[in-house]
C-alpha cells in the first residue's frame, strides 16, 4: 500500500450526519508529507439528501453500521437502492440497504472513490494501490478496467455515457465508454489530479489539480480550460441548483484563510471562507446547501447557496435571416452575435431545435463568452423532404436563455453533367486570343427554373485569361471559351490541361481542355568566313523556329550595326509550313573593323531578336609580284630554270667546237 497516497473523505449524498457546524474530528487520517490525504469520491451523480431532522442537538444519528477498516468514499445506487461504501485497508467494498450491510464485495488494492452510472446502474470503484477501477452491478464485479497510476477520484458523464478517473500519480484521467468498460481516451491535466465532478448544464468534467493549483475542465476528451484557484484544490462538487462547481482547497489554510473557490463555466465567480483544511465538498439538492468537510478544524461548513452574479445577454436577428441550400449538401452559414448586456462574461452554449429528420447544425465558435459571434450552418440528407421550416437557435448560459428564429429551405437536389469540350485543345498565340470550344451543360435532375450555372476555368497559367461567353447559364444550355495571352513568354511550347468547371444549384461538374500556347524563336549562325576582306562579304544563317504549333509569316529586320558601315542584305520574311526556317544574311563593309548587327523577327504582336552577330572585316591586301603570269615563286623558279638551261647549252657548244673532227686532240708543235 503506498503511504504516500491521499486519502480523501467522500462527503457526497448522505449528510444526514453532517449538519453540525462544528462536528469533532473522528480519528486520524493518513498524511502524506505534502499533506494529502486518501481515499475521495467525488460522484454526486444520483444522490438526493433527504431533509434534515434537527433536534436540540443539531441531528440525530439513526443507526451505526460496522463496515470494513477505514471507511472512505460512500455512493448512493438510485437504481436498487443501495449504498456502496469503500473500505482502503479491507480492499472491500460494503453494500448497504437500508442500515444493513448486505453484502462485502472484493475489489481491487485500496479502494477509494465510487461514482454511479445511472445509465447502465453500474458503481465505479478506484482501486488506489491496484491502478484500476472495478465496475460492480448490485453486489457483483463484472469488469476491471486498467488505468492510469494511483486511480483516486471518479465521476459519471451523463451527457455522453463516460466515466471519469483521475490518475493522481499519472497526472491525466482516464475516460470509460460506460457501454463496453474500456479506456476509450487518456486526457493530460494537471499535476496530482484527484477530485472530479460532473456539471451536467455547461457538460463539463472538472477535475481538481492538486499540485498544480488549478482545475482542468474536460468538454468531451480535451482540456478546453485551466481555472486556477487556490492553493491544492483537492475535492469539488456540481451545486445544480445554481449550476456551480465548488472547490475544497485544502492548502489554503497553510498559506492564507482557508477557502471554497466558486466556478461558473470557466471563471472563477466567488471565494468563500470555510474551516481549517477544508478536504470533502457536497451538494444536497434537498436543502440547497453545500458541506464542506474541514480536515484539520474537524468541522463541516455549510454554505448557502452562493446567488449567480447578475448576467444577461442579448442576440442578434441571424444574418442572413433565411438559408436554402439543397439536400444532400451543406448549407450556407448565418451569423449571430450574443452580446453582453449585464455583469461579467459566462459561458454560453448554443444550440438548434425544430429540426427536421435528417437536416444537422454545425456551430462553431461555440460555447463562447459574450460578447461573442457564432455561425451556424446546415446539413440534409437526401431523403429529407423539401420545404420551409422556422429553426429555433437557442442560447443558454449563466441562468439566462434566449432564441432567435431562422428560416431554413431545403430544395430538391438539381443536376446536370458536361459535355466534352469541342474542340478538346486550342492553341493561343502570345499577345494574342485563341479560337473557341463550345461545351454544353445539360439539365439531368431538378428544374433548371431560375437555377443558373457560373462556368470558371483553374489552374491558368500566368498571363493567360479564359474568355467566357452565355455564362452564366440556366441549363440546358451551351457556352464557349476561349485564352487570350500576353505578349511576354509564358509557357513556350508546354501543354497544361485546364479544369473547365460549372457550378451552381448545389452541384458542380468539370471537364479538361488542352491548351498550348504558340510562339517562335530567333538564332544567328557563326560568321563564315571569319575574317572578312574589306569589299567582300560574309555570311550568317538566320533561323526561325516555330514552337507550339505556331503558323504564319514572320518579317525579319536587321538592326544598324555598330559602328556604322556595314551593309547587309535579308529576305524580309519567311513563312512557316515546315519549322525551322532559314533565312541567309550577307553583311560586308569597305573598311576594316569588327561590326555588330542583330535580326529581328516579327509576327503580329510577337517579337524576337538574335543575339549580336559580329562580322570581323580585315584590310584589303596588294596583289603579290608575278613572272610571265605566274606567282612571284613560280616565275621565278621559271626564269631560273631557263637561266641553267642557257648556260648547259652555251658549254656543250664551246666543247664541241674545240675538240676536232677524228676525236684525237692535235699534237702540240
Amino acid at each position: 500500500m503506498r503511504s504516500s497516497f491521499p486519502r480523501i473523505v467522500a462527503v457526497a449524498g448522505l449528510l444526514v450526519l453532517v449538519v453540525l457546524s462544528s462536528l469533532a474530528w473522528a480519528g486520524p487520517r493518513e498524511i502524506s508529507s505534502g499533506g494529502a490525504k486518501i481515499g475521495e469520491n467525488q460522484s454526486t451523480e444520483g444522490f438526493a439528501a433527504s431533509a434534515l431532522t434537527v433536534d436540540s442537538g443539531g441531528g440525530t444519528v439513526v443507526a451505526t453500521i460496522p463496515v470494513g477498516g477505514n471507511p472512505a468514499g460512500v455512493a448512493y445506487n438510485s437504481g436498487n437502492g443501495y449504498v456502496y461504501v469503500t473500505n482502503p485497508f479491507s480492499d472491500i467494498v460494503s453494500v448497504i440497504n437500508g442500515t444493513t450491510v448486505v453484502a462485502t464485495v472484493p475489489v481491487g488494492g485500496e479502494p477509494n472513490a465510487l461514482a454511479y452510472d445511472s445509465e447502465n446502474g453500474y458503481v465505479y470503484v478506484t482501486n488506489s494501490d491496484s491502478q484500476t477501477v472495478s465496475v460492480i452491478s448490485g453486489t457483483v464485479v463484472v469488469a476491471t478496467v486498467p488505468v492510469g497510476d494511483g486511480p483516486s477520484g471518479v465521476a459519471y458523464d451523463s451527457g455522453n455515457g463516460y466515466v471519469y478517473v483521475s490518475n493522481y500519480f499519472s497526472s491525466n484521467v482516464s475516460v470509460i465508454d460506460g457501454t463496453t468498460n474500456t479506456v476509450v481516451a487518456t486526457v493530460p491535466v494537471g499535476y496530482l489530479p484527484r477530485g472530479v465532478a460532473y456539471d451536467s448544464e455547461n457538460m463539463y468534467v472538472y477535475v481538481a489539480d492538486y499540485g498544480s493549483n488549478n482545475v482542468s475542465v474536460i468538454d468531451g476528451t480535451t482540456v478546453g480550460a485551466t481555472v486556477p484557484v487556490g492553493t491544492l484544490p483537492g475535492a469539488l462538487a456540481y451545486d445544480g441548483g445554481n449550476g456551480f462547481v465548488y472547490v475544497a482547497n485544502f492548502g489554503s489554510y497553510y498559506y492564507s484563510s482557508s477557502n471554497v473557490s466558486v466556478i461558473s463555466g470557466t471563471v472563477v465567480v466567488a471565494t468563500v471562507p470555510v474551516g481549517n483544511c477544508p478536504d470533502g465538498v457536497a451538494y444536497d439538492s434537498g436543502n440547497g446547501y453545500l458541506y464542506v468537510s474541514n480536515y484539520c478544524s474537524g468541522t463541516v461548513s455549510v454554505i448557502s447557496a452562493v446567488e449567480q452574479p447578475s448576467f444577461d445577454f442579448s442576440l442578434s436577428s441571424p444574418s442572413p435571416g433565411s438559408i436554402s441550400f439543397v439536400r444532400g449538401d451543406t448549407s450556407p452559414s448565418s451569423s449571430i452575435t450574443a452580446t453582453l448586456t449585464t455583469g461579467s462574461a459566462v459561458p454560453v452554449t448554443i444550440t438548434a431545435s425544430d429540426l427536421p429528420d435528417g437536416v444537422t447544425a454545425y456551430f462553431t465558435n461555440n460555447p463562447c463568452s459574450p460578447t461573442c459571434t457564432v455561425s451556424v450552418s446546415f446539413t440534409a440528407t437526401e431523403s429529407v423532404p423539401t420545404g420551409t421550416v422556422t429553426v429555433s437557435i437557442n442560447v443558454t448560459g449563466g441562468g439566462r436563455s434566449h432564441s432567435v428564429s431562422l428560416q431554413l429551405t431545403v430544395t430538391a437536389a438539381f443536376g446536370f453533367f458536361l459535355s466534352t469540350p469541342s474542340p478538346s485543345s486550342l492553341i493561343v498565340v502570345q499577345g494574342g486570343t485563341s479560337p473557341s470550344s463550345s461545351i454544353t451543360a445539360t439539365l439531368v435532375d431538378g428544374a433548371a427554373t431560375s437555377t443558373d450555372v457560373t462556368f470558371t476555368a483553374s489552374p491558368l497559367p500566368t498571363g493567360i485569361t479564359a474568355i467566357f461567353t452565355n455564362n452564366p447559364c440556366s441549363p440546358t444550355c451551351t457556352v464557349t471559351v476561349g485564352f487570350s495571352a500576353t505578349p511576354s513568354p509564358i509557357m513556350d511550347n508546354v501543354t497544361t490541361s485546364i479544369s473547365i468547371v460549372a457550378a451552381g444549384g448545389g452541384s458542380y461538374y468539370s471537364v479538361a481542355i488542352s491548351l498550348m500556347v504558340s510562339d517562335f524563336s530567333m538564332s544567328a549562325g557563326a560568321v563564315s568566313p571569319v575574317q572578312i576582306s574589306a569589299g567582300s562579304q560574309g555570311t550568317s544563317t538566320i533561323m526561325a523556329t516555330a514552337l507550339s504549333g505556331f503558323t504564319g509569316t514572320v518579317g525579319l529586320s536587321v538592326s544598324a550595326s555598330s559602328p556604322s558601315g556595314l551593309t547587309c542584305t535579308l529576305p524580309s520574311s519567311v513563312s512557316f509550313g515546315s519549322s525551322p526556317q532559314a533565312a541567309t544574311l550577307s553583311c560586308g563593309a569597305t573598311a576594316a573593323g569588327d561590326y555588330a548587327v542583330t535580326v529581328t523577327g516579327t509576327s503580329g504582336s510577337l517579337t524576337h531578336t538574335t543575339s549580336s552577330i559580329l562580322f570581323h572585316v580585315v584590310a584589303a591586301s596588294s596583289p603579290p609580284p608575278s613572272f610571265l603570269g605566274l606567282p612571284a615563286p613560280e616565275g621565278y623558279a621559271l626564269l631560273a630554270g631557263i637561266s641553267i638551261a642557257v648556260v648547259a647549252i652555251g658549254v656543250v657548244l664551246t666543247l664541241r667546237r674545240v675538240r676536232p673532227k677524228g676525236g684525237s686532240p692535235p699534237r702540240p708543235s
